[in-house]
């Protein structure tokens, strides 16, 4: 049996997806926990990938609830964001 080591790189990714979720880029820190959890399983026979797949659902989830905070905001007319996914779908802000 071979001893499988941590993937460093994948780490540190996934751990910007998680600062990009905090810094309020939702559909980039998605978009790059989504490659993390591919790059990830297809490793999984060389690499450890718990802590990679781990911080990157956790960044996919807070993303995901801001993200839509944001479209509820948007939706109700109350929404103050410049964000430009939001100005994509929704266009020019009132």
């Amino acid at each position: 049996m071979t001893e499988r080591k941590f993937n460093i790189p994948l780490i540190i990714i996934s751990i910007l997806a998680l600062a990009l979720g905090l810094f309020g880029f939702s559909a980039e820190s998605i978009l790059l926990g989504v490659i993390t959890i591919i790059f990830s399983v297809k490793m999984r026979e060389k690499y450890l990938i718990k802590i990679p797949i781990a911080i990157s659902i956790i960044a996919i989830l807070g993303s995901g609830l801001f993200l839509s905070f944001l479209i509820w905001q948007e939706v109700k007319g109350i929404g103050s964001t410049n964000y430009w996914l939001m100005r994509l779908i929704f266009g020019k802000m009132r």
